[in-house]
């Protein structure tokens, strides 16, 4: 069975040098490939010579082999101190270790110090929502981050617009005024002050009003956004 290594448990494995030997079984996910090239990482399977993830250019393209001879002779040794030592044992132990880091990070919480906090609606500026589509009126504002709950909450805003979505956490929905529409799984829902729409992690939607509306978000995890990163 391939082991799939994440760009997390990559992040770890490179921590300590620019060349990292993996396990036989080993496969790197898309963001693991897309960072080793952005950190200019040398991945090697163990048992092959020749590298899956070669030293980047800057440009996300590996070099040519005269540009990879060029390692530094601190890589250099790196690589030599991997090879002189059994692979399959530092990196079957190492690879456990980060999993589990990885398995316990998830597991903590999102804010270590939740804070109860009021928040008065009539004071709250609304910003434009920097990744709305262009000519799009949509604002946001988040009252309630990461740095203050595990649970996230804001207002959104849509004037005559639209915002296809999908979401990488979960969300709640109470829609304050006007009338806010979301389609998704090829049905549109319709929903009017009072209403409430609950949406799963991973479902596709495309927010929007048809004039405007207002309305209250709770999200989980709080730092929301940078899910969808």
């Amino acid at each position: 069975m391939k082991t799939c290594i994440s760009l997390n448990m990559l992040r770890e494995l490179s921590a300590s040098g620019k060349t990292v030997c993996l396990p036989e079984n080993s496969v790197l996910s898309p963001s693991a490939k897309d960072f080793a090239r952005e950190k200019g990482l040398v991945i090697y399977i163990e048992g092959k010579n020749d590298p899956v993830v070669g030293v980047s250019t800057g440009t996300g393209a590996p070099q040519t082999a005269a540009q990879t001879a060029e390692l530094t002779e601190t890589q250099t040794e790196e690589r030599n101190a991997k090879q002189a030592v059994p692979a399959e044992t530092i990196n079957a132990e190492l690879l456990k270790e980060i999993i589990k880091k990885v398995i316990l990070d998830q597991k903590k919480p999102i804010c270590e110090n939740p804070k109860a906090m009021k928040i008065e609606g009539d004071k709250v500026v609304m910003e434009p929502f920097s990744e709305a589509p262009a000519g799009q009126k949509i604002g946001m504002t988040d009252v309630i981050t990461e740095r203050e709950g595990n649970l996230g909450a804001g207002f959104m805003t849509f004037d005559h617009s639209e915002l296809p979505w999908t979401l990488s956490y979960d969300e709640v929905d109470y829609v304050v005024e006007g009338e806010f529409t979301i389609k998704t799984g090829g049905r549109l829902y319709t929903m009017k002050p009072g209403d409430v729409f609950h949406i799963p992690k991973g479902t596709s939607v495309v927010f929007g009003s048809p004039n405007f509306c207002k309305v209250f978000y709770v999200v989980y995890p709080a730092n929301w956004l940078s899910q969808n990163k």
